[in-house]
């Protein structure tokens, strides 16, 4: 059992900490010359260590305590140190302010003193700080209308250990107007949150079928304008949990919970829905099916049908419409599907290639299946860009292809995901900058979300304030419908915009938030390792490309990043060795991969060479010229700005 006493109430207050102002509630530890925000988790493990000043506290009970221990906080832990000893200044090996303790823990070494009532008056934000309140619509959408809601800052130090408290950490947003935090803040009645339905089929084999039942309902109800969705990320992680309905619903600042279960034997399948509110616990509405497993989109359509009824002010003809289509009347299809979307969350090669065969099984099965051609679309884009186990040749037909049903689609959903995809094929196979943004533009107006191709774009052309502020957006919406990965995917792809943007600090801050979440999520190592390596921290950033190769399986894009990492710290030799590995490889490695190593041993004609080859070949790689720092060595070279020209990057 762990003796970490978390949350104990004079620590809920700010105190001193080795000169330093630590405010949990605020998630920030403020010097006489910076003040540091942190991820909330972050600073609950300080607020941990703080409570035991002087004492060894062990590994198994910081896990337990902070991630109630989750797979892969471990890792979490890791990467929770590091973040505080660098908000921290922390940097003296010798003189430690939190001391590792080989093979048992950590020790806070410096002196915690309660904060003085008068210190605490006098450094206290003004009364206007504290709480998010929803922004003006400054826009025309479906969704926009309600949907993009600003987040609430949590005011108390339980909230340190909530997803919806570390979401909301990364939601300021300086549009927003803000009022006194407290704990008694009305929620949006409208608001729902779709746990994770219980399997109790007896086989783990089963999850993506109660899975994909839970996401499906999840984004249907996210297409009513009137209702505020959580994301699937921030709901999935209560996956098990033991905490009480009116709990889950506080962390989620939602008003209303959809919990059920699926049992599947053989063919018959039994799924039990009740939606219950947070306020009170009573049982909005409730009902059990006793079908045949190929009813389950029936069945789906049902429980959003009746959600939507129980929860929104009104449902416009076209919402109604949108609830009760079904994708495909093909239950052998959709089960394909189901599976290829789970395989495709696990963002490796192996689940990328597993996806594509489940989504041509769904497609042979039902043609018109446009979500499926679409998902297989997205696998396919993966493959000959991400992964790079298919050259660019090979798949942007196959990702032209995945068009054809889209675009004409009933679901404005679908055609907006068709001409999000087609976007980027204009960007990575034609490098038309405008006619990309100019797809994105029209999906962004079909969906009321913009996808995130449209702030890889932006920040392509060096467009980086637009990139960042999209992406801030989505996390806003919470971004229930947005791409694989969701939320942890957005935040993600935030922290590639600050470091294309050349913000190390922030890119970083970012990518640790990430693995904080998820420490098994391969490309939050691969951004962080950037960020660490333009910061001059060659080794960290080793340490961290070697986590993404290993994650991905030695992918050449991991590897690629490791040794230019190696190169930078002057270790050639290892550098060299993963060059002519990757060289020799029988799979495709796109050009682009090769040319950064070269360009960072100081061979700038190979690293030319291939940069050529990467045009030619279309890998996507090189659309990034303008902004990847890597490159910097060759930049001013009039060769590279020939290259610029030829991608029309040159403006």
């Amino acid at each position: 059992m762990s003796n970490v006493r978390l949350w104990e109430p004079e620590l809920n207050q700010p105190f001193a900490l080795a000169g330093r102002r630590i405010d949990p509630a605020a998630h920030v530890i403020v010097s006489a010359n910076s003040t540091v925000e942190v991820e909330p988790r972050v600073m609950a493990v300080l607020v941990a260590l703080a409570q035991r000043q002087g004492e060894t506290v062990r590994r198994q009970e910081l896990i337990d305590a902070v991630w109630n221990g989750a797979p892969g906080a471990d890792q979490s832990l890791n990467n929770a140190i590091s973040l505080l000893r660098r908000a921290l200044e922390d940097t003296n090996a010798d003189r430690r302010l939190i001391q590792t303790i080989p093979k048992q823990g950590y020790r806070l070494c410096a002196p915690v003193e309660p904060e003085t009532e008068a210190r605490a008056d006098a450094a206290a934000p003004p009364p206007t700080a504290g709480r998010i309140v929803e922004p003006a619509q400054t826009r025309k959408g479906r969704a926009l209308t309600a949907r993009w809601r600003g987040a609430v800052l949590a005011s108390i130090l339980a909230a340190l250990v909530m997803v919806a408290g570390a979401i909301a950490y990364f939601q300021r947003q300086p549009t927003v107007e803000t009022a006194n935090a407290d704990n008694s803040e009305e929620l949006d009645p409208n608001s729902i949150a779709v746990l994770p339905f219980v399997n109790m089929s007896g086989e783990q084999g089963n999850v993506y079928f109660s899975d994909g039942l839970a996401e499906e309902i999840l984004h249907a109800l996210s297409q009513i304008d009137s209702l505020r969705v959580a994301s699937r990320t921030d709901s999935f992680q209560f996956r098990d949990s033991k905490d009480s309905i009116t709990e889950i619903a506080r962390r989620l600042r939602v008003a209303n919970i959809l919990e059920g279960s699926v049992r599947r034997e053989g063919g018959r399948l039994r799924v039990t829905a009740q939606l219950i509110s947070a306020e009170n616990g009573a049982h909005l509405w409730s009902s059990t099916y006793d079908r045949q497993a190929e009813d389950i989109l029936a069945i789906q359509r049902d429980i959003a049908i009746n959600i939507a009824d129980a929860l929104a002010d009104e449902i416009s003809e076209t919402e109604r419409d949108l609830l009760t289509t079904l994708p495909t009347e093909n239950f052998e299809a959709y089960e394909q599907y189901l599976i290829g979307i789970h395989e495709l969350r696990k963002w490796t090669p192996e689940g990328n290639r597993r996806s594509i065969d489940f989504f041509q099984r769904a497609v042979a099965l039902d043609p018109e299946f446009a979500e499926a051609r679409l998902a297989m679309g997205r696998a396919y884009y993966f493959a000959g860009t991400h992964y790079g186990w298919m050259t660019p040749a090979e798949a942007i037909p196959k990702v032209k292809a995945s068009l054809v049903y889209g675009v004409s689609a009933a679901n404005p959903l679908t055609r907006a995901s068709a001409l999000s995809v087609y976007g980027d094929v204009l960007a990575w196979g034609d490098q038309d900058w405008p006619g990309a943004l100019s797809a994105y533009e029209r999906a962004f107006e079909l969906s009321g979300t913009p996808p995130l191709g449209y702030a890889l774009t932006n920040s392509i052309v060096g467009n980086h304030d637009v990139a960042i502020s999209i992406l801030k957006k989505l996390l806003e919406d919470g971004a229930a419908n947005i791409g694989i990965n969701g939320d942890i995917g957005i935040h993600n792809n935030l922290a590639w915009a600050y470091f294309n943007a050349r913000r190390y600090d922030d890119a970083m801050r970012e990518a640790g938030a990430v693995l904080l979440e998820d420490a098994a999520f391969a490309d939050g190592y691969r951004v962080l390792g950037r960020a660490q390596l333009l910061l001059g921290q060659a080794n960290e950033a080793i340490e961290s490309f070697s986590n993404a190769a290993r994650l991905m399986n030695g992918a050449a894009v991991a590897e690629s990043d490791l040794a230019v990492a190696l190169a930078r710290a002057g270790r050639m030799a290892e550098a060299q060795t993963i060059l002519e590995n990757l060289l020799d490889r029988d799979d495709y490695v796109p050009a682009p991969l090769i040319a950064q190593i070269y360009a960072n041993l100081g061979e700038h004609d190979e690293a030319f060479l291939w940069l050529e080859k990467g045009v030619e070949d279309g890998a996507r790689g090189v659309m990034f010229l303008k902004i990847n720092p890597l490159y910097d060595l060759i930049r001013e070279d009039m060769r590279f700005l020939g290259l610029l020209e030829q991608l029309n990057l040159s403006s």
